[in-house]
């Protein structure tokens, strides 16, 4: 029996590697996922307040050391938007052990497909 997933939702990629980002958004988009994407956790923010319907995911490259990437998670809590919009993280500093305050989860860098797509489809918000 095939069963046909419900892959409409926006996933918003924050990565700053350009070729890191671009092969993220080409795996979302092969998956049926519309993807938007920036390379700073600022971008993300200006896209979030800009965008009339919030995506159902961020997946958000961080670093620990990142202050940019600190403010981003304080300003989604601040906003109220931590419980409608769910973000994973994705990091390969090894001090960032596990999910920071505001991710509803982390994945290690480099990270297998069939693992981050299965992230991101438990993580996201169905719309």
């Amino acid at each position: 029996m095939v069963v046909a997933l419900d892959k409409s939702s926006t996933v918003l990629v924050v990565e700053s590697y350009d070729d890191l980002r671009e092969a993220l958004v080409a795996l979302l988009v092969l998956e049926g996922y519309t993807v938007l994407s920036v390379a700073t956790a600022t971008q993300a923010f200006e896209v979030l307040s800009q965008h009339p319907d919030m995506p159902s995911l961020v997946l958000l490259s961080l670093m620990l050391r990142n202050p940019e990437d600190q403010r981003f998670l304080v300003r989604l809590r601040n906003l109220d938007l931590t419980s409608r919009l769910p973000v994973l993280a994705l990091t390969a500093d090894p001090d960032l052990q596990a999910a920071p305050s505001g991710t509803v989860g982390l994945l290690g860098k480099p990270v297998r497909t069939e693992v981050l797509l299965a992230a991101v489809d438990r993580y996201r918000t169905r719309h």
